[in-house]
């Protein structure tokens, strides 16, 4: 029972950068947000514990300008799961949509006193976002920026179309989830209003940026590769700041995200190396620690492995998925009563985090105390989502028994 429980875990909780591609639908916005309000209100609530419906609660919110609820939720699925990345884009993107003059004011050095905080929090909302997940999923800049359909044109030479296809038709694209058309047009951008191929130095970090994450989403990994790869080497030389888009990212964030383009492209030996040059510059980048320890386990070094997990979690000390993870790999190498620490401990950061109730109660189960292990079931089960349907039926058949 405990290897097939130990299978279903690893299924849900996945240990290396997300998947080439991504979920959602290429070519158009979120189907499900052109629902009523109500409805989408009314499936959040059928699986209050799903993660993803809340976010997608939250963004139906937000395309109603219904800034405060769009918020409030987002802030609960970052609770419920503390690796959302998505959630965090969504909050780095939300205070633009709720005062659109805010990235001007930016540009100028004019922003209000005000609303200051609320910029650098979204910075910092960024940050974590591609900390998490650098293959996040880009959907929520369908809602940002409110696209719901291309626009039409008659004249493909006028001024304007050609202000469309430089500053919003990649955009469009990203937000349609049609990475690949995005990484096409970007690359004639850069060919045709920067001479990219004769002089690279002048492509803008901008183009670069977005040019590399369309690459990394359509399968483009050599791609993507190259683009992170100029990032990375300009913010070492401490190029000026690109003059169209700032990016809110560090040098050391451009090499934990060339590291996970390695790691994806199964380039092992290069994202090795990455990821702990990305350490040794911040011991709190926990997902370079978490994705090692992906590594080590897919070429049988669980010890290495641990070790990183145990890293993870004295590095993260606010996250309770860090230890979470450290729990699970002492439970799956048997060595099960060192896993209740860290899961104690991880409770007490997020009780409402569902997967260490049901981890602890099998923990304490081990050790001969039912009556608090069916107490971590039942209120896994009052947390858990309707997805971690084998868990579920696994902590129900143990509270049957007595």
């Amino acid at each position: 029972m405990i290897r097939r429980t130990v299978l279903a875990l690893l299924l849900v909780f996945g240990v290396g950068p997300a998947v080439v591609g991504g979920a959602g639908l290429a070519g158009q916005a979120l189907p499900i947000l052109n629902r009523d309000i109500k409805e989408l209100a009314t499936l959040a609530r059928s699986d209050s514990n799903d993660a993803e419906m809340q976010y997608y609660l939250a963004l139906g919110y937000w395309k109603r300008h219904r800034w405060a609820q769009a918020d409030s939720i987002l802030r609960v699925v970052i609770q419920m799961e503390p690796r959302f990345a998505e959630a965090y884009l969504a909050l780095s993107y939300l205070p633009f949509s709720r005062r659109p003059s805010l990235s001007t004011e930016e540009d100028r050095g004019r922003v209000p006193e005000a609303w200051q905080p609320a910029l650098e929090e979204a910075h910092r909302f960024y940050q974590r976002a591609f900390r998490t997940d650098p293959l996040v999923n880009l959907r929520v800049m369908a809602v940002a920026y409110e696209i719901e359909k291309e626009p039409t044109f008659t004249d493909y030479t006028s001024p304007e179309y050609r202000i469309y296809e430089r500053y919003y038709a990649w955009l469009f694209d990203l937000g349609l989830g049609r990475y690949g058309s995005a990484y096409e047009r970007l690359q004639r951008l850069g060919e045709r209003d920067f001479e990219e191929s004769k002089k690279p130095d002048k492509v803008p970090d901008a183009i670069l940026w977005f040019r590399g994450l369309a690459a990394a989403h359509s399968g483009r990994l050599d791609g993507a590769i190259a683009d992170f790869q100029k990032l990375l080497d300009r913010a070492v030389k401490k190029e000026q700041r690109d003059s169209i888009i700032h990016i809110p990212l560090r040098v050391n964030e451009y090499r934990f995200i060339l590291a996970a383009l390695h790691h994806v492209a199964g380039h092992a030996d290069r994202a090795i190396p990455l990821y702990q040059e990305a350490l040794e510059n911040d011991l709190g980048l926990v997902m370079a620690h978490v994705y090692l320890a992906g590594i080590y386990d897919a070429t049988g070094k669980p010890e290495e492995a641990l070790t990183e997990r145990r890293r993870a979690a004295e590095a993260g000390v606010d996250d309770p998925a860090a230890l979470f993870d450290l729990a699970l790999s002492l439970f799956n190498q048997q060595r099960v009563a060192e896993a209740e620490e860290p899961l104690r401990r991880a409770l007490e950061l997020n009780p409402r985090y569902a997967p260490s109730h049901y981890l602890l109660g099998r923990v304490v189960d081990d050790q001969g105390k039912p009556a608090e292990a069916h107490e971590h079931y039942a209120r896994f089960l009052a947390l858990a989502p309707q997805r971690l349907a084998d868990l579920i039926a696994d902590a129900k058949a143990r509270l049957a028994t007595p």
